[in-house]
């Protein structure tokens, strides 16, 4: 099997044990396991660790995206306010907290200086906007910084949810569709 089709075969059992335990402290050994391999077989498909997460992270990010597409109507949304709410619904979905917690260590590692990290944060969020901006309606006047904007307000209706703060959230999205 060649390289591309191996890690293709490994991505998915990599991906659930990443959703499950996290990536804080992510050690090959763990990985390899889920993945039905060994530590060395995975650094000669990866290269090293970090392209491991890296790649790893960028297929999680494209799975999540396909979800959160297939759970949506198919199209644009009527409105900035349908947008934000459709999106900001299946994120505080519970179904959805593997992936914000994965996400939150994925910031954490970051914020510590971590730079693939930040890298993969980075091209991530570059990609949601993009997403986000697929979703809104055609005539939108502002559709890059409406997207970048309703994402912000997402994350942090996300966040207040892990905080304890759904109330917070809650009232945000309320202002917001006013």
């Amino acid at each position: 099997m060649d390289s591309a089709s191996q890690k293709s075969e490994w991505m998915p059992k990599l991906a659930a044990h990443a959703l499950e335990h996290g990536i804080t402290g992510l050690s090959l050994r763990p990985l390899a396991r889920a993945a039905g391999t060994s530590d060395r077989m995975l650094i000669y498909h990866f290269g090293n660790k970090e392209q491991l997460i890296a790649d790893l992270l960028a297929f999680i990010a494209a799975d999540l995206t396909q979800n959160l597409t297939t759970a949506l109507p198919p199209g644009p949304s009527t409105s900035r306010v349908a947008c934000l709410t459709e999106v900001a619904g299946l994120m505080r979905n519970p179904a959805m907290r593997p992936y914000t917690q994965l996400w939150f260590d994925i910031l954490a590692e970051a914020a510590r200086g971590q730079s693939a990290h930040a890298q993969t944060s980075a091209a991530i969020m570059a990609g949601f906007v993009g997403w986000i901006r697929s979703r809104l309606p055609a005539d939108d006047p502002d559709p890059e910084g409406c997207a970048a904007h309703l994402l912000v307000l997402v994350e942090g209706m996300v966040m207040m949810d892990a905080a304890g703060q759904p109330e917070v959230a809650d009232a945000a999205l309320a202002a917001y569709s006013g």
